[in-house]
């Protein structure tokens, strides 16, 4: 009991600090935690397509149906800038189909500047990539891709941590691969009228991902894993 007490005690004063920081700086409380929830896009119920089911965890899930569309633009959901960050994602799949998890696409749709996307490479199983672009590139480029087992409808747990000079991938909570990178600059910055899609790369990209699927986190963060 007493341990409890002190890790609400704990909690409670980092609340304050933050609420503090917030105070001074003009902050949103989710830039000054730096986690930004993409699938809070999904909760507001404006998108047809969408079911909400569970994830085998019993934390809620969205089912992706074939006339799910969802976007936003980004500045409602992601920071500007980013610099050190990792991306966690938990989704489930039936095919090898493949396709976005979810991208940020410049303002003319045609670039994609952050995005996860799957592809597949033999019988049983699939890359993993992370699609990369300054505001100024005319594609989008390949930072980092590792391959995955496909085990039809499994929950999938991964997650991106991008450094200055490497890409470390977690597959379900534990880091199975790095590679270096290059990153110049270092800072991403969003174009300003950049969208945000969920499961898709937009009409003129496409990529979307197979349907019916299902995503439980979709989690971008500044902090340490």
């Amino acid at each position: 009991m007493r341990s409890i007490l002190v890790i609400l005690c704990l909690s409670l004063f980092r609340l304050n600090v933050v609420l503090s920081y917030i105070e001074l700086t003009g902050q949103t409380i989710k830039d000054a935690l730096g986690e930004y929830m993409l699938t809070d896009i999904m909760n507001s119920n404006q998108y047809t397509g969408i079911e909400f089911t569970e994830a085998e965890d019993g934390f809620p899930a969205f089912k992706f149906l074939a006339t799910a569309d969802v976007k936003s633009p980004y500045k409602v959901l992601l920071p500007e800038k980013l610099y050190e960050f990792a991306i966690l994602i938990t989704y489930r799949q039936s095919s090898l189909k493949g396709g976005y998890l979810f991208s940020v696409v410049n303002p003319l749709d045609t670039v994609v500047q952050l995005g996860v996307h799957l592809s597949p490479v033999v019988k049983n199983s699939y890359n993993v990539t992370l699609v990369y672009a300054q505001p100024d590139e005319i594609a989008g480029r390949k930072l980092a891709s590792f391959p995955v087992a496909h085990v039809p409808d499994k929950w999938n747990s991964i997650a991106f941590q991008l450094f200055s000079d490497k890409v470390v991938f977690y597959y379900d909570c534990k880091p199975v691969n790095t590679t270096t990178v290059v990153r110049d600059p270092l800072e991403l910055v969003f174009s300003s009228a950049s969208t945000l899609y969920i499961g898709q790369a937009g009409s003129i990209i496409g990529g979307h991902f197979e349907q019916p699927s299902s995503f439980s986190t979709l989690k971008l963060t500044t902090a340490p894993l």
